[in-house]
């Protein structure tokens, strides 16, 4: 006996669409959920990119440099390079971005001695040749120990320290101002805090409510008493431009703002004339003529 082709009434369709929908919604869900719980997991490894390779040296550049080690407060060892400058009156302490290590950082250290200024690279904890593992309170230690090895070990006044900090390194940088009286304080393409970052990187996902790395530096900015002087592009690909402008309106007095052009990571070449005069009147400004 043959059977006829099997037809589904109205409410059986019906049924059959509704199991569709709750179906998809169930696997969409799902997906959404394992995927913020892989971001909140992942962070960590999201934020944080050391590397252990170094690309290049100061006598690559043919830069004169002291290569140093010593401790943080919880007993980490650090590795630095310290290049000094001809007749120099101020020392830069740079805090670098996410990425790389110090050898990454040689055009700026090769900047900063052609405007006969010190500079101090130093490396966070697991990048480079530092030992220990990545934390936000360990950084903050890193940056202390390095602002102790200017001041204790080679003596020098705080009121002649400028903390430059580039990217993360802003946020380091603007926490390290905050507890101590330099001369100034320099925040180049830094973002207001990981959560911030989040919400604009992941707009979709709750990643502002679930950064537990918060690397706040609007609220470091608020107690930074030194000049200031916040550098951002407008072109900013990866940390958005209004980071920087509201960085500057949120800074107390005395600051100052210098808008560049190009990416996160090429701005600074592309507008090295604007960049260069501004730093080297932002240098004077700070009360002493180092630089012709």
């Amino acid at each position: 006996m043959k059977s006829g082709p099997l037809i589904l009434s109205k409410s059986n369709l019906i049924k059959v669409f509704k199991r569709m929908i709750w179906f998809i919604i169930t696997v969409v869900c799902g997906v959404y959920i394992g995927l913020t719980v892989l971001l909140f997991f992942a962070q960590k490894s999201l934020i944080y990119h050391p590397g252990k390779d170094f690309t290049s040296s100061p006598s690559d550049v043919k830069l004169k440099c002291e290569d140093v080690f010593f401790r943080t407060a919880d007993g980490v060892m650090l590795n630095a390079w310290f290049i000094p400058a001809d007749n120099a009156v101020f020392t830069v302490l740079f805090c670098h971005g996410n990425a790389g290590n110090i050898s990454y950082f040689l055009d700026e250290a090769e900047f900063f001695n052609g405007i006969n200024v010190n500079v101090l690279l130093f490396d966070y904890r697991a990048y480079g040749r530092s030992e220990g593992s990545i934390s936000e309170k360990g950084l903050a230690l890193d940056a202390e120990a390095a602002w102790n090895y200017l001041t204790e070990t080679k003596k020098i006044l705080p009121n002649r320290i400028i903390i430059v900090g580039r990217s993360l390194g802003a946020a380091i940088a603007a926490e390290l101002a905050s507890k101590h009286n330099a001369a100034g304080l320099i925040l180049e393409s830094g973002f207001l805090s990981v959560p911030e970052m989040a919400s604009d990187i992941y707009p979709f996902f709750p990643g502002k409510f679930l950064a537990s790395i918060k690397h706040p530096t609007i609220k470091y900015i608020k107690n930074v008493k030194c000049p200031k002087l916040i550098i951002h592009s407008a072109d900013d690909e990866i940390v958005k431009f209004r980071h920087g402008e509201t960085l500057f309106r949120e800074a107390p007095p005395t600051k100052e703002f210098l808008k560049l052009n190009g990416s996160h990571n090429d701005c600074y070449n592309l507008c090295i004339d604007r960049y260069r005069e501004k730093m080297l009147e932002f240098i004077k400004s700070l009360g002493t003529e180092v630089c012709k």
